[in-house]
């Protein structure tokens, strides 16, 4: 049967008791991804083994994402007990716990003080004097969404458009907090990446928003096109899963540069969002990633994927 602690330590959050063993899992299997060289066909043999072998250990899960890019193997999600025979299966080099990551924080601000940012970072200097605006460049920003209906981030969706693709891997209700009252670990994508959270707003505002009128706000990179890759709901939180399935799509939609304001404190470089944030940068995309605000927390407090 499971083990059970006489006095389980109480969370450091909530002081209730909790169990934090999660219920879905990174499975990763031995052949090296696309990325680093790796071959579709012995990919697939591989991903086609584990789910034989799996079914005749009797192993009971459920599949949320097959990943062949950045990452060789699964998410799954599976009952912790069966766990042990998870790690037996041929094939299977390595197992992950699959991390909730809260959505960030947005507080309302009276005076943003943004008439001073670019003159503060120099980039008044690279648009003015050096003639950078970031024309023909593409920035893929995985957050909330994108608000694409606003004036200073183009005013529309896809082909033509500041804001030119993208993808909703998630669905309004999705909130992967288990301890809220909204909790909804179930996806449901849809290729309308919109913003109904607004942390993204100030985020691609700052890398590119481009006054439309009196008042609007000018970004680092006014003349940029962005891809808009939605990993949260409305509120709550997301799954590392969902991020690398999203990274995937970023590469294969081409774009130059990923901006993720987002990230799994207390983590390591092999955490698999990590190695895919290195794998892109081997591909030639620039990864701009948080690297936490837990540092109050002492040493090891840096998050996934920016330890990549």
């Amino acid at each position: 049967g499971e083990l059970i602690p006489l006095n389980p330590a109480p969370s450091a959050e909530t002081g209730e008791m909790t169990n934090e063993t999660p219920e879905r899992w990174f499975v990763q299997l031995t052949a090296v991804p696309l990325a680093d060289g790796g071959n579709a066909n012995a990919i697939n043999k591989e991903v086609a083994t584990f789910r034989s072998e799996a079914a005749k250990a009797g192993l009971v899960y459920t599949e949320r994402f097959v990943y062949n890019n950045l990452f060789n193997g699964l998410s799954i999600e599976i009952n912790p007990s069966q766990l042990s025979t998870l790690r037996r299966i041929k094939g299977v080099t390595d197992v992950y716990p699959v991390v909730a990551i809260p959505v960030p924080e947005t507080s309302p601000l009276s005076d943003p003080e943004l008439a001073t940012a670019l003159a503060m970072t120099g980039a008044d200097i690279a648009q003015n004097d050096l003639g950078y605006t970031g024309s023909g460049v593409r920035v893929a920003v995985m957050d909330t969404g994108i608000d694409y209906d606003h004036p200073d981030l183009g005013g529309c969706f896809g082909p033509g458009c500041r804001v030119v693709t993208g993808w909703d891997f998630v669905g309004d209700a999705f909130n992967a907090d288990s301890t809220s009252p909204s909790y909804n670990p179930n996806p449901v994508p849809d290729p309308d990446p919109d913003d109904c959270n607004g942390h993204v707003k100030h985020v691609a505002g700052i890398g590119g928003a481009n006054a439309d009128s009196a008042g609007g706000v000018t970004g680092v990179a006014p003349d940029v096109t962005f891809g808009a890759y939605r990993v949260f709901g409305c509120q709550g939180s997301t799954t590392a899963d969902i991020m690398i399935a999203a990274m995937e799509r970023a590469l294969a939609d081409e774009m130059d540069v990923l901006n993720m304001s987002i990230g799994s404190a207390f983590q390591w470089p092999q955490y698999p969002t990590a190695v895919a944030a290195t794998r892109l940068v081997n591909k030639g995309m620039v990864v701009v990633a948080s690297i936490g605000n837990s540092g109050a927390s002492g040493l090891y407090a840096a998050g996934a994927p920016g330890l990549g």
